[in-house]
């Protein structure tokens, strides 16, 4: 058993999920336990990576990223898996908090995402290997590229149509996602690393996925602080537009207004912040149509068909 890859992965990458989840709310390296935690982390990682390369039997094997397909597939599973978790967190988040939605509404309108996938689980199991599996991953990209782009042109006044049926062509996007790109990275390996490229591409999107939750909310929060300064700096009691809003909104009363004026200001700037967030990850999708590209068919599991599409 590996026991100093096993505890340094895990103080590593420990220390490091701490650094990412309270780094905003410590004031990042202004405070002395984000400072600590990330040399901490720093250590641990860079001991696991010499020891793992040079140990006889490492937990994890990270001499299989010599292979071609397990890279590329690696890299495409573990960024587009985590740009989909980011859309899956923030999309109920944006829904909730600027345009009002309750819990249950905001389930309804992401729901349609897992039509299309329920309906062609079954084809693409069945009928994926006889295409260009890169061809079916890129065009997973390219749909979910192509919605993500499209919520970045929402506003506070989208209706629920609008919402439900950007999630409904997302689920194509997931519906060709997993299957061709795990059949992928699994294509290369030898029978008897089969089972350790699984696994290590599984912790690696599931790691992906968590360090995408705490990059995205930060992204989020902190670009709509920067739109809200901004936003802000256009109000003032010297400017005649400002002095008529005021007075309109708040009938006299000063201080009515410019609560309502900052919670107008709050939700514009969460709109705007929302409105980059997607169309990062709409670039980060057409990115991996090039990526997935770069794997070398054929694509035949040598685990068989049950180890190359499961997921």
């Amino acid at each position: 058993m590996d026991y100093v890859g096993l505890i340094t992965l895990i103080i590593g990458v420990g220390a490091l999920q701490v650094v990412l989840d309270k780094g905003n709310d410590a004031d990042w390296f202004h405070s002395n336990f984000i400072i600590i935690a990330s040399i901490v982390s720093a250590i641990a990682l860079a001991i696991f990576l010499i020891w793992e390369l040079t140990d006889k039997d490492p937990i994890v094997d990270l001499k299989l990223f010599r292979h071609r397909n397990f890279t590329t597939g690696t890299i495409a599973m573990v960024l587009g898996y985590a740009a989909f978790f980011s859309i899956a967190l923030l999309v109920p988040l944006w829904l909730q908090q600027n345009l009002g939605y309750t819990s249950t509404w905001a389930g309804f309108a992401t729901a349609p995402l897992g039509v299309i996938p329920v309906l062609l689980t079954f084809f693409v199991g069945k009928y994926a290997t006889r295409m260009d599996l890169r061809l079916l991953a890129a065009l997973s990209f390219m749909v979910m590229g192509a919605t993500c782009f499209m919520r970045a042109d929402f506003y506070l006044q989208v209706d629920f149509y609008h919402i439900a049926m950007v999630q409904l062509w997302q689920g194509l996007g997931v519906a060709l996602f997993f299957m061709p790109t795990l059949t992928i990275l699994l294509s290369d390996l030898q029978g008897h690393e089969i089972a350790a490229g699984s696994g290590l591409s599984t912790f690696l999107r599931t790691l992906g996925g968590s360090f995408s939750a705490s990059i995205t909310t930060l992204m989020w929060t902190r670009r709509a602080v920067t739109h809200h300064e901004q936003l802000a700096e256009h109000i003032n009691p010297y400017n005649p537009v400002s002095q008529a809003a005021m007075q309109h909104l708040g009938h006299g009363n000063p201080q009515l207004a410019g609560s309502m004026i900052n919670g107008m200001i709050t939700q514009q700037s969460f709109q705007i912040s929302f409105n980059e967030v997607f169309y990062v990850l709409g670039w980060i999708f057409i990115v991996l149509m090039g990526v997935i590209w770069m794997a070398k068919p054929p694509f035949v599991s040598k685990g068989g068909p049950a180890t190359a599409g499961g997921h």
